[in-house]
């Protein structure tokens, strides 16, 4: 009863990887509490960033390793996935919200044709020793690179992120059925390509998908991520808040804004100075007043 209470009540400090837990988001060693994190990301609180990043980093690596692959531009499309998510924090009015636009950035990020096929032409893009000993889990991958797009957004979604076919119906604004059928069919295909290449029928697609998800992005990607996130949130100019802050109240931007705004009205006022008003406006006000 004592060593169960100790493990319920003992403080998560650091999860592996090293990475600080969010002291304030309420989270146990047990239970990572998704909301609580997702708020503290909302008050652009870098801890609670970090701590979001550790638990999901793996998840969001491999569902865009597994379309864009490790290159450049998989490389890109990982940063501009997390640089969203804390973009979007400083829009966001709830965890809710945060988290539903995080993951229709990342369904956005599913390849054209043409990239689709770059990143098939890729070849090999996990770890070499994990190819080893005939893998099951890394030919399934190989095959998996041959799905459509779309079934590669929902399957991962569905396997790798973690959320319902009815969640993604939602972020995505699609009839659930359709993502229940493409799901379906995703798996489907994917057995069948299992069997011909010989892999035993006990082996689930479940359990062959967990095992490919051992993989996770470079230590020096994690760097990076975290020393970006300042730098992100001052970074004001970008889409998401362009978008927002068009049908908004505009916000001050502290001393430097206020500064160029100021100046702009005096440089103004200064131009308009000594300037006749134009003949059609006078006859205008001449009308007007004529006809008091």
């Amino acid at each position: 009863m004592f060593a169960r209470q100790w493990i319920l009540h003992f403080p998560a400090t650091y999860l592996r990887g090293g990475f600080l837990l969010g002291a304030n988001a309420d989270v146990s060693s047990r239970r990572f509490d998704t909301d609580a994190v997702l708020g503290k990301i909302l008050q652009h609180d870098k801890e609670g960033f970090a701590s979001f990043y550790e638990r999901y980093r793996g998840r969001v690596y491999r569902f865009i390793a597994r379309q864009y692959g490790t290159g450049e531009y998989g490389k890109a499309a990982y940063y501009s996935a997390w640089r969203h998510l804390v973009v979007a924090g400083l829009s966001s009015k709830t965890p809710k919200d945060l988290k539903l636009s995080f993951y229709q950035y990342l369904g956005r990020s599913v390849p054209s044709s043409g990239t689709t096929q770059s990143v098939r032409s890729q070849g090999n893009y996990l770890p070499r020793d994990i190819e080893q000993d005939g893998n099951w889990g890394m030919v399934l991958i190989e095959h998996f690179k041959h799905l459509t797009d779309e079934m590669k957004r929902y399957f991962l979604f569905k396997h790798e992120i973690g959320i319902s076919e009815a969640a993604i119906a939602r972020a995505f604004d699609v009839k659930k059925k359709v993502v229940e059928n493409t799901i379906k069919e995703a798996e489907r295909e994917l057995r069948e390509a299992m069997e011909e290449s010989g892999c035993p029928k006990r082996r689930t697609l479940e359990r062959l998908y967990r095992e490919s998800r051992v993989v996770k992005p470079p230590i020096s990607w994690d760097k990076e991520i975290l020393d970006s996130f300042n730098m992100w949130l001052k970074q004001t100019d970008q889409p998401e808040q362009q978008e927002t802050s068009s049908n908004a109240p505009h916000e001050s931007g502290g001393l430097a804004e206020k500064w160029t705004n100021l100046r702009e009205q005096v440089k103004s006022k200064f131009s308009n100075m000594g300037k006749r008003p134009s003949p059609k406006g006078s006859r205008q006000r001449k009308l007007s007043s004529s006809h008091r």
